[in-house]
């Protein structure tokens, strides 16, 4: 097979184009979670006039919403929700002002007074409650491009990155490493890339690398003869070789073994596997595209040489509480998917706003994996095929949920002298720079991390939204030390996740490329 030598780059370019969807700026949207008619949930309304100083009215009748596919525009319509408008006005964050005798919930409690949505909650975003039918999410964003949906499922700003670089990275023939916590989708986001570029007709080979044993990872990568060893009865390819003209998936690499890290090393220096036993060298021409749910910018476990081989090009999944605005899609797909599969009648069951509005105040660790699994747990327990989740509360669900988080170190980090502030001006004294901080405390990297993780004052990078980030980025003049001071975050982890917002060219810097002993 021809190899793919077109584009055949060992770091991908970045556009340099003006990206309009920064330009335009955020503004304030509304975003339906829940709604009776399956085709309204997703559909958006902008109301940029509240930045300008004007009011606006949210009720049945106003304003209008464009669904997802854009083919409709329409109020609210429900006939349950009041005809009478709660006014919307911009007073540093969006003052809902109720009418008499006003049925709506907000973050959770009955609206009765005029409240605040500060601009901290508008960047995470508040769920309205209508009459317990519609649900209805308030937030910022920007104005959405019309992109392929890539086969992922949402239409959030953090979401619409993703695309973006996946359009970008698919046609050329580069490594690509996929990183994002558990369950967040990275192998669609990698059979993604593999479907938009040139290799779709070719081989899509995957595989968790962490199953792959070190005494069998060179018959399993590399392929064997005949003989090669005991039990060896006949000739096998190994994965590169079925991938070849294609793409290999490797999931988990984060957690591979260091011997089999050296092999894999090897193949993507060359372009060559030798299969056991075999004294002949064959030429293979495959993509690699890898995922991992490590942190990779300070404690990842991939060696150096490896992970910088891996990372021609990086895309970061972004965590289900970072794109909340996909809440309401993705329950109305994974509704649609287990109720077929159950075989019920009714496909497009509607979720109450009251559960919808439980749901997403909820952190989801286990992100879209947990999601699917809360669905299945309510087409289980159903007793309507017309609705779900009558009866049903989070709190009864995450005692009997499977997932169970992932568990904390037992090492003993909470002493004395490492309290939130002494942590914090440990940080300061040393830049935000993790490496150094871990060495002026006298703690393993790992504790550091434990310690920020269980702090209500103190964060990491993959903790900064979009839209803050986006901020920053202005703010600092797209300076990345002055925006890690500003954030109070790490630079290494910063740069990051402004590459996985656009913000900053791909690819690794030297900074990135430092391994502090």
């Amino acid at each position: 097979m021809t190899p793919h030598t077109n584009r055949d780059i060992d770091t991908l370019p970045f556009p340099q184009a003006s990206d309009p969807l920064r330009e335009q700026g955020p503004s304030v949207c509304l975003t339906i979670l829940a709604h009776p008619q399956p085709t309204m949930i997703g559909a958006r309304a902008f109301v940029p006039q509240l930045l300008e100083g004007h009011s606006v009215s949210l009720s049945r009748l106003s304003p209008d919403f464009t669904t997802p596919d854009y083919l409709v525009t329409q109020p609210i319509s429900d006939p349950y929700a009041s005809r009478q408008p709660t006014q919307l006005a911009w007073r540093d964050g969006v003052l809902l002002t109720p009418p008499p005798d006003c049925r709506w919930v907000v973050g959770g409690q009955p609206l009765t007074t005029p409240r605040r949505v500060d601009a901290a909650q508008l960047d995470r975003g508040v769920v309205l409650e209508l009459s317990n039918r519609t649900a209805v999410l308030l937030h910022m964003r920007g104005q959405p491009q019309i992109l392929s949906d890539c086969g992922l499922v949402g239409g959030s700003e953090a979401l619409d990155a993703v695309r973006r670089q996946i359009i970008r990275a698919a046609p050329f023939h580069v490594p690509v490493l996929i990183s994002g916590e558990t369950g967040v989708g990275k192998e669609l986001v990698a059979r993604a890339l593999h479907d938009a570029g040139p290799r779709a007709d070719g081989p899509w080979v995957a595989v968790n690398v962490a199953e792959i044993k070190s005494e069998t990872a060179a018959s399993v990568l590399f392929g064997h003869v005949r003989g090669a060893f005991t039990g060896a009865s006949q000739d096998h390819d190994g994965l590169f070789v079925r991938a070849d003209g294609g793409t290999l998936f490797l999931d988990e690499v984060g957690e591979m073994a260091p011997d089999v890290q050296a092999m894999l090393l090897r193949v993507l220096e060359t372009g060559e596997v030798q299969r056991l036993g075999d004294r002949r060298v064959r030429k293979v021409d495959v993509r690699v595209v890898a995922a991992t749910d490590q942190e990779l910018d300070e404690r990842g476990n991939l060696r150096s040489p490896l992970l910088y081989r891996l990372a021609g090009y990086q895309v970061r999944v972004p965590p289900l509480r970072h794109r909340l605005e996909d809440l309401g899609t993705l329950l109305a797909h994974f509704s649609r998917e287990e109720m077929a599969r159950a075989g019920r009648r009714n496909t497009h069951p509607w979720l109450p706003a009251g559960l919808v509005g439980q749901l997403a105040v909820h952190k989801w660790p286990g992100n879209a994996r947990e999601l699917r699994n809360l669905v299945r747990t309510l087409v289980i327990q159903a007793e309507d095929d017309d609705r779900l989740g009558q009866g049903f509360t989070l709190k009864t669900w995450l005692g009997a949920a499977e997932f169970t988080p992932p568990a904390r170190s037992p090492t003993p980090i909470e002493t004395p002298l490492l309290t939130d502030d002494a942590v914090a001006a440990a940080l300061a004294r040393n830049h935000w720079n993790l490496t150094a901080t871990a060495r002026d405390l006298g703690i393993a990297r790992s504790t550091l991390y434990l310690l920020i993780e269980r702090s209500t004052a103190l964060r990491t990078a993959a903790d900064v939204s979009p839209a803050e980030l986006r901020t920053a980025w202005e703010r600092s003049d797209g300076n990345v030390d002055a925006m890690a001071q500003l954030l109070r975050v790490s630079p290494r982890g910063l740069r990051l996740a402004l590459r996985t917002a656009g913000l900053l060219e791909s690819g690794l810097t030297s900074d990135d490329r430092e391994v502090t002993p």
